[in-house]
């Protein structure tokens, strides 16, 4: 096997094919702080929070420039395979070695340590998750030092010839699992090895602690950081509460934006209160238990709070979704298997995992769309024998008919779940008093946590 930063013509379309995919996966592509990637050849080291394993790292990948190879490091054991090894290495991934590899394992990672500065020179980057492992909870871990290893390794090696960058980069995701959701990343302001160096040569192990917290308390305020273990649900039904409270519940980038900096506020806020105030922090967690039980029992979600819902049960949205039907039809009928044969897949293949549900559907989906958008074509055109400009129109609204029909189906489902919230209000049964605990349990949550 050749160098694993040299591009090859397979690559290159393979990335290019991966990168048009994984855009459209998402309903919303949102990058912010672009002007905070070095503007020359600096050696970059990506280091992003992992939540969602195969999206992680093709989100990084987003961000550099096409002619740029990122290489990234995984779990050695993923490697035993040598079929699944060639393929590793063909999309740029290297082994990393842990301890619970062996400690003679451990030696192998000089060599890897040596690729790793190998990239940096020939001006391609790497990325490395510094918290050494995945997680669902969207909290930062404890980060590892092998990220910097390989900086103060590849800065010691370079001088003063290059400057070795760590870029924090902060990934949140509107769903872990279903497609049609946001993707926001966010690009910190690089961490300059060379300004460490001087200290790391006197004092490696408290330099090394240093930049470790630094980069930490960079890629919590670039997520949504949850971090507590006793209150995590807790938080995250806060914060939900919260930013619908104060956000409007339609799907454009602006309200995105804000309901991401609202949960990062109220996440900090929560973390204030677990240290500084027990036992409201306790009475907040009782209120939230009740909140989700009364949730799930009536079957609704938390938007259906959202200050803007009320707008959403007119006369005009409904004629809007009426008049758009059919659109709305061709689309889901042209879209429904390749949407559902990758769920069905990875559910046959046993994924238990839920971090890995999202990037196995996108694998799949990348061979599950064109496919039946072919089968489809080539049906239409046999049985109505259009001319062969139809049969071309027919193949491309498929595709572009998708994220129409998406959004139909979003605002339809938002309406009837506000007709059902309404007719709720108004009847006299067990399910309208359950929601009126629901919206008093609700209020007193939202009072606790604003006073």
């Amino acid at each position: 096997m050749g160098k694993i930063y040299e591009f090859h013509l397979s690559y290159s379309i393979t990335k290019g094919y991966m990168l048009f995919c994984f855009r459209r996966f998402y309903g919303q592509f949102i990058v912010h702080g672009r002007e905070n990637l070095p503007k020359d050849d600096s050696p970059l080291i990506f280091a992003p929070n992992h939540l969602n394993a195969l999206m992680d790292a093709l989100a990084v990948s987003t961000l550099v420039p096409h002619h740029k190879a990122v290489i990234y490091l995984a779990r050695a054991d993923l490697f035993a395979n040598k079929m699944l090894a060639k393929l590793m290495h063909f999309v740029k991934i290297m082994p990393a070695f842990r301890m619970r590899d062996g400690i003679d394992n451990l030696e192998k990672n000089n060599r890897i340590f040596f690729h790793c500065v190998e990239v940096l020179r020939f001006k391609h980057a790497l990325c490395i998750m510094p918290e050494g492992g995945q997680g669902e909870q969207q909290k930062i871990r404890s980060l590892v030092k092998g990220i910097f290893r390989i900086a103060f390794n590849a800065q010691q090696k370079f001088g003063d010839t290059k400057k070795v960058k760590i870029v924090p980069v902060g990934i949140d995701f509107g769903d872990l699992e279903k497609s049609g959701k946001h993707i926001l990343i966010n690009i910190g302001k690089p961490i300059e090895i060379q300004d460490y160096m001087d200290n790391f040569s006197s004092n490696p192990v408290t330099t090394v602690n240093e930049i470790k917290e630094d980069l930490r308390q960079k890629l919590s305020d670039l997520t949504v950081d949850y971090a507590t273990t006793k209150y995590y649900n807790c938080y995250e039904t806060v914060a939900e509460i919260i930013e619908n409270e104060y956000v409007g519940n339609t799907d454009d980038k602006k309200n995105t934006i804000k309901k991401f900096n609202i949960r990062q506020e109220t996440a900090k806020k929560l973390v204030e209160m677990e240290r500084e105030n027990p036992a409201k922090m306790e009475e907040l967690n009782r209120l939230s238990r009740n909140y989700r039980r009364y949730l799930s029992k009536l079957r609704f979600k938390s938007g259906i709070f959202s200050n803007l819902k009320r707008d959403e049960v007119n006369f005009e949205l409904f004629l809007k979704l009426f008049v758009t039907f059919p659109v709305f039809a061709f689309g889901f009928a042209t879209n429904v298997l390749p949407v559902l044969v990758p769920v069905w897949l990875r559910k046959a293949l046993k994924v238990e995992y839920s971090g890995f549900f999202s990037s196995v559907q996108f694998a799949i989906g990348m061979i599950c769309f064109p496919l039946f958008y072919i089968i489809q074509t080539l049906l239409f055109n046999i049985f109505f024998s259009p001319a062969w400009w139809v049969t071309m129109i027919f193949f491309f609204l498929q595709y572009l008919s998708r994220p129409w029909a998406y959004n139909w189906h979003s605002k339809a489902r938002k309406f009837i779940e506000r007709l059902r919230f309404n007719r709720l209000l108004m009847l006299n049964s067990k399910k309208s008093t359950q929601l009126y605990r629901l919206i008093s349990v609700r209020n007193k949550i939202v009072y606790l946590f604003n006073n």
